[in-house]
């Protein structure tokens, strides 16, 4: 092998490494792999039937048990680390109000495709990533959302694209 096929290879492997660490940390990959096949194919939709938030965290409605403990004690065989990304993403989606659902689902799909296709962070401000438009001054005048609304959708559309 010659020295530049071992830069690429080198390239490669760190590239791959770097893939499958991001893949572990995304929420929605988590989700999607490891509960989706029986719960809801959407984590919002499964927060929103199935968690309430509670002043002890999120429990599940028909049980009445700490989805923490439940995850702990083995349903889903998750990481910890996995575990933890989970119920943040859960109590983030919780506390978010399902914003992007109510308002924006009907032209956009969802969250985590629209944002990582059609929006980037620059200096951490969201643009749009063809237009380098300000996406908070944007949602003023867009997508049906009330000025109250904006910084919420701002923070939300942020965090897709803030996965490790």
């Amino acid at each position: 092998m010659n020295r530049l096929s071992h830069i690429a290879l080198a390239f490669s492997v760190v590239f791959w490494a770097f893939s499958v660490n991001a893949q572990q940390t995304d929420p929605h990959l988590i989700y999607e792999q490891n509960c989706a096949a029986c719960h809801l194919p959407h984590a919002g939709d499964f927060v929103s039937e199935k968690l309430a938030a509670t002043e002890n965290g999120l429990i599940g409605k028909a049980s009445g048990r700490p989805v923490f403990d439940y995850l702990k004690a083995g349903h889903g065989a998750l990481s910890d680390d996995e575990i933890d990304v989970l119920i943040e993403q859960f109590e983030f989606i919780q506390g978010s109000g399902r914003l992007f659902k109510e308002k924006c689902i009907i032209c956009h799909d969802n969250a985590a495709k629209f944002a990582r296709l059609k929006l980037q962070l620059r200096d951490d401000i969201l643009t749009g990533r063809y237009t380098d438009r300000d996406i908070a001054d944007f949602l003023l005048k867009h997508g049906r959302l009330e000025p109250s609304e904006v910084q919420k959708m701002v923070e939300v559309l942020k965090r897709q694209l803030q996965v490790q």
